[in-house]
């Protein structure tokens, strides 16, 4: 056999060979995973992998996706992927009680039916199409769960879908959260303000949410009675509650009762908030429990509101053309710099919003023997943050003005916290509802139920949150042409804070488990730390263009004389200082578009350097480490020649 046959035999066999390994690598090494990302995130987390294994009898899990219609869109087929792989992972991971089905339904079939009979959404996908990506779980009892439409928007919450699908199909029976409310959470009918007519106001989503994990309880802060299953009690927005509630409330707490308490200094989604922008002064958007958190320990001002320049918002302000990007303080996107990562409620978020909220403290007890509780802060703000004053922000005109007079205190303010140890009642002397009773009959009262605590049985388990508005679905929840997606951990931090109390565990170290999208955050620093100079500066230019424009104005005011044409005549002196006068205001208006060029000349600068490094540097750097390589190579060859010789 020659050696041009010899090669060519070899060839062949070394595709044979490439082909039998591929083959017998996708058999046999399909369980075989190395994830090499920072946070492992390709990995389920041990607490999915405790949920996989949970059932007691066998849960399945039907993927609905259009693979036809999604191909040629690669946001769809790429999620898509992430989806099976996890649900392969998932029944992996159980050993046999999670079973994977993967559906592909198409227009005007049987499997359509099923996915729409499901609740599934499809997303319309033109040609009369839809593209559905969803998930119906199912067990052998005749329980479902449904995720109608997976949020392609954010990866991260896929994993934590679908192991919540799985927790719920393998309950038993759902923690009971009993929730108490001055708003109207569940929605109903509100009058128009401009129709006068009763228009439909929907519920918030964070019910509908609670409600696919929970047995949720509405109950009526008028005449308020706290089912004893209750395992969390929520207060949300506790506006003007009576005595009765208070009181309520108090002895839940004090007999070892679970409590979640939204306050805010100013709800903008009070029913009130309406009349607030018609009549600043008129309204009442706060919420308070003072008695309660005087006798814990907990001060809060409904007069302050917490505002913060490195964490702040950016929103859209101006109308028409003039619309710019702003950061507003008083809006505060909380990252890892403000999150408690060492509690459970807050150590796996990554983003909270609040809107207008308020500031916790400690502040002890007015009497000396009650040392009030631990307040432990959970959310925080940065120390580049400072205070300001509620009736100013509702009276606000320009959004503009609090960065450019922005004066950081320099130090942290709380948001939200967690209260520990033993609590003493705001009523040491009993049932203020009983007393109430005995003044108007002027007898005696019809004894309680049972004897009023005045200190807790055991160390308390209470989150307090200074801002109600974080629940409000404008929060947390964006609209886009895949229906509503999660903009933010609001409705996470919730229901992690509610798993923190009920004790399953499992869930809270899977719950918005890491980005897969990495920001750049020193890109987002120069940004802000350029916005805050630039608006300081524009609005000390307008401030002396309108000085300027005013003094014009009073110089053509003072006139010697007032002729019956009402022809203005001006002294020679009086033309040059008005000459003067607009020359500045032509340097100040030449001043302020220079402020506005230079605002992202640093971001432009850091960004050019980037490119340089990507394109220059490292291509430079690479080729020098290769020549250097060669250089070796070849004195190893000369040295080995010379030895030889």
């Amino acid at each position: 056999m020659n050696a041009k046959i010899s090669g060519i035999l070899s060839l062949v066999l070394l595709a044979i060979l490439l082909v039998a390994v591929n083959v017998l690598a996708g058999a046999g090494l399909r369980s075989a995973r190395l994830d090499l990302t920072s946070g492992r995130l390709y990995t389920l987390t041990e607490g999915s992998k405790n949920i996989a294994r949970k059932p007691a009898e066998p849960v399945t899990l039907t993927f609905y996706f259009s693979a036809k219609v999604a191909q040629g869109r690669p946001q769809f087929e790429s999620i898509a992927a992430r989806i099976g792989e996890l649900l392969d992972e998932f029944a992996r991971a159980s050993g046999g009680k999670v079973i994977v089905r993967t559906v592909d339904p198409e227009a005007f079939s049987e499997e359509e039916d099923r996915a729409v009979q499901a609740g599934l959404t499809g997303v319309p996908a033109g040609n009369g199409d839809s593209l559905y990506l969803g998930l119906v779980g199912t067990n052998t009892i005749g329980g479902r769960e449904v995720i109608p439409l997976f949020d392609v928007a954010n990866e991260r919450f896929i994993e934590y879908d679908i192991a919540r699908v799985i927790q719920s199909l393998s309950l038993d029976k759902k923690p009971v959260v009993s929730v108490v409310s001055s708003l109207d959470l569940a929605g109903g009918f509100m009058m128009d303000p401009r129709t006068n007519q009763p228009v439909r106001k929907p519920g918030w989503g964070f019910i509908r949410e609670l409600k696919q994990l929970y047995d949720v309880r509405t109950l009526q802060p008028d005449s308020l009675v706290i089912p004893p299953e209750t395992t969390v009690l929520l207060v949300v927005h506790p506006k003007n509650f009576n005595i009765k509630a208070q009181y309520a409330i108090d002895q839940y707490v004090l007999k070892g009762g679970n409590a979640i308490v939204f306050v805010d200094p100013l709800c903008m989604a009070d029913d009130a908030a309406q009349q607030s922008r018609m009549q600043p002064s008129a309204a009442d958007l706060s919420s308070n429990l003072e008695s309660l958190f005087a006798a814990w320990g907990v001060g809060f001002d409904t007069a302050q509101i917490a505002a913060d320049a490195s964490m702040g918002t950016r929103l859209i302000a101006g109308q028409g053309n003039r619309q710019q990007q702003i950061v507003f303080p008083p809006y505060i996107s909380v990252d890892s710099r403000g999150l408690n990562k060492s509690d459970p409620a807050t150590g796996k978020l990554t983003s909270v919003n609040f809107a207008m909220a308020g500031v916790l403290t400690a502040k002890p007890p007015a009497d000396p023997s009650n040392k009030g509780g631990e307040l432990t802060p959970i959310i925080e703000t940065t120390d580049n943050a400072e205070v300001l004053q509620a009736s100013a922000m509702l009276a606000l005109t320009d959004p503009n003005s609090v960065l450019a007079n922005f004066k950081s205190g320099g130090k942290k303010l709380t948001l939200a916290a967690r209260l520990t140890g033993k609590l003493k009642s705001a009523f040491p002397q009993g049932d203020p509802g009983a007393a109430q009773a005995a003044d108007a009959k002027q007898g005696p009262a019809e004894p309680s139920a049972g004897e009023s605590l005045k200190e807790s049985a055991k160390p308390a388990g209470v989150i307090i949150v200074s801002d109600v508005d974080l629940l409000s679905d404008r929060m947390w929840i964006q609209n886009s042409m895949f229906g509503a997606m999660k903009s933010a951990d609001n409705i996470d931090f919730l229901t992690t804070a509610i798993d923190t109390f009920v004790g399953s565990g499992d869930l809270l170290g899977v719950r918005a488990r890491g980005e897969y999208l990495r920001p750049f955050t020193r890109v987002e620093e120069i940004q802000r730390s350029a916005e805050q100079k630039f608006r300081a500066e524009q609005e000390q230019l307008k401030q002396k263009q309108a000085a300027t424009e005013q003094q014009i104005m009073e110089i053509q005011q003072k006139r010697p004389d007032a002729p019956e044409n009402g022809a203005i005549i001006l002294t020679d002196e009086q033309m040059k200082k008005i000459e003067a006068l607009r020359a500045e205001a032509v340097e100040t208006r030449k001043q302020l578009r220079k402020v506005q060029f230079n605002l992202n000349q640093d971001v432009e600068k850091l960004g050019q350097w980037v490119k340089l490094i990507n394109i220059g540097l490292v291509p430079i750097v690479v080729m020098v480490i290769a020549l250097l390589w060669a250089l070796v190579r070849l004195a190893g060859r000369k040295s080995a020649r010379s030895r030889a010789s």
